[in-house]
Order: C-alpha cells, then sequence, then structure tokens
C-alpha cells in the first residue's frame, strides 16, 4: 500500500509541477516598452520529467499538458500539443542515455529537442492560419527556454535528490 502512495505523489508532483510551469509561462515579464513573454516552462518541466520519470510522462500525459499549455497560452489548441508529441516520439531513443550524462549534454539534448518543438509549432501555426506567422517571437522564446533549462534541472536535482548517491547509515 505504501508503494500505491508513493507512485500517486509523484505523478501528483510531475503534474503539478509541469502545470504551475504552463500557468507561470503565461505571465508576462512586463520589461521595456513591449511585454516580453516568458520562456515555456511547460516544455522544460515536460523534458526533465521525459529524462527523469519516463513512466510517467507518457505520449498520453503529454498530450494532456501540452493542451493545457494551449489552453493557457491562448494558442491556437493543437500545433503545440502536436509539436510536443512529435518531438517527444523522435527524441525518444535520444533521452535515456542523457539521464546519465553531465549537466552539458542533457543541456544540448534539450536544445535539440526545444529547437524541434519550437519549428514544428511554427510550421503548424502558420498552416493552421494559412499564413507565414512572424518567426521573432519563436526565436526569443525559444532562446529564452534554451536559456533557463540549467536553472530548473539543477534546481529539480537537488531538492528531489536525483542522481546523487544515498545516503549510508553508519
Amino acid at each position: 500500500m505504501k508503494a500505491l502512495w508513493i507512485s500517486v505523489r509523484t505523478v501528483a508532483l510531475v503534474v503539478m509541477t509541469t502545470l504551475f510551469g504552463i500557468f507561470l509561462s503565461n505571465v508576462a515579464m512586463g520589461i521595456g516598452p513591449v511585454s516580453t513573454p516568458w520562456p515555456r516552462f511547460g516544455i522544460v518541466l515536460v523534458f526533465f520529467w521525459m529524462l527523469h520519470r519516463p513512466g510517467i510522462m507518457t505520449i498520453l500525459m503529454i498530450f494532456a499538458l501540452g493542451l493545457a499549455q494551449d489552453l493557457v497560452l491562448r494558442d491556437v489548441p493543437g500545433p503545440g500539443v502536436l509539436a510536443l508529441m512529435i518531438a517527444a516520439l523522435l527524441l525518444d531513443r535520444m533521452v535515456p542515455p542523457l539521464r546519465t550524462l553531465p549537466l552539458v549534454w542533457r543541456w544540448l539534448g534539450f536544445g535539440v529537442f526545444v529547437a524541434l518543438v519550437c519549428a514544428l509549432e511554427w510550421v503548424l501555426t502558420s498552416a493552421a492560419y494559412l499564413s507565414m506567422q512572424p518567426v521573432d517571437l519563436v526565436l526569443v522564446q525559444g532562446g529564452m527556454t534554451f536559456l533557463v533549462y540549467p536553472v530548473i534541472s539543477i534546481a529539480l536535482r537537488q531538492v528531489l535528490r536525483i542522481g546523487r548517491a544515498p545516503r549510508r547509515a553508519f
């Protein structure tokens, strides 16, 4: 019975942190004359949990979180979900070896993931509107999302004690 509560607690942690990141992405920075969008924390957390809890971050979970991200960020529902799911499927084989590699390699793997998600989302959004969408916002938001990954990854790995050797009792 204890294992069931631990797994329920883990699923709740994954869902709650990702939803919190999605809601945080909706807040504008308010720097300068134009309100600059925040990085897409939902993408960061989906990749982080794909890396460290792959049994929980399934395609169905990615679909639900991607749909929530599209709805919260008031995007066209669909392109963001499809982009996230396609990127997750394409990079599925790349993720397991990244678990044991240093942060720099995980960060580069995340760079590939975020570039793929942003490019697919831009193409699918342009197709949905039947016109070419401006690419500058996608590049800025993708770059900001890429830059914020190490901070979130290090913080979550420290708090959750991921990748550390268990303490020995003397």
